[in-house]
């Protein structure tokens, strides 16, 4: 096997959508979209946790496991389907567990790597994962019906379109719950046309998580490739 771990599409995707949850009920009435923006992003600097099931579905498989989140910075995705596999990150190093390889990569997030543009790829958290989200992408409502219903719910549907075309998730739908202002779906197309859809149910937010939760030592019976999300020079 190549000496660099295949790292899933998807992951991107989860270190950009792991602070979706937060209690909050705020009075409802018409907003626009940059309003909506502004209160998604606002109740999302004062998330403190949250634990929720999450579904992952691309063309070719659906995924399914628990996400737990502690600010600041500290993500975790346990995977039931595929059963083992895991994302886990204490905001200094990324782990990425892929059980049925029996293999382990392990990110050092705070590498100076920089991409073209000369900004740090591992950046991802100055602030809320949220907000650098409606910094990179132009965004407007999809359709002038807002809220509207999906599936039985209110909900305010934002289309997001990359600002620079520099890879990864070029277009995304979020879907917004009009009364509590939490992102509960997205749906994302990358750069060859590929689809991802998570979406977060029986949520429950300011759950009390221990910090050793985000902690990981691998088994000395798996084998660890280091950085596996740069290129080697």
């Amino acid at each position: 096997m190549s000496s660099r771990l295949r790292f899933p599409v998807l992951a991107g995707l989860l270190i950009l959508f792991p602070m979706v949850l937060l209690d909050a009920n705020p009075p409802h009435n018409w907003h626009s979209h940059a309003d909506v923006v502004r209160k998604v992003t606002d109740l999302y600097k004062k998330m403190k946790s949250y634990r929720a099931e999450f579904q992952i579905q691309t063309p070719k498989k659906t995924m399914t496991g628990t996400a737990s989140y502690l600010n600041p910075g500290k993500v975790r995705f346990d995977f039931s389907n595929p059963a083992g596999d895991m994302l886990l990150s204490d905001g200094k190093v990324l782990w990425i567990v892929i059980s049925r390889l029996n293999v382990i990569g392990r990110q050092d997030l705070e590498l100076d790597q920089k991409d073209e543009n000369g900004n740090r790829i591992f950046a991802v958290m100055p602030g809320s994962g949220i907000d650098r989200l409606f910094r990179k992408y132009h965004y407007r409502f999809a359709g002038l019906e807002q809220p509207r219903k999906v599936d039985g719910k209110d909900y305010f549907v934002l289309e997001l379109e990359q600002k620079e075309k520099i890879g990864g998730y070029t277009q995304m739908t979020l879907y917004i719950n009009s009364q509590t202002y939490l992102i509960e779906k997205a749906e994302a197309i990358d750069s060859l046309d590929g689809k991802t859809m998570i979406q977060f149910r029986n949520i429950r937010p300011d759950e009390p998580l221990d910090g050793k939760l985000f902690q990981y030592s691998p088994p000395d019976t798996q084998r660890v490739v280091y950085n596996p999300l740069v290129s080697e020079e």
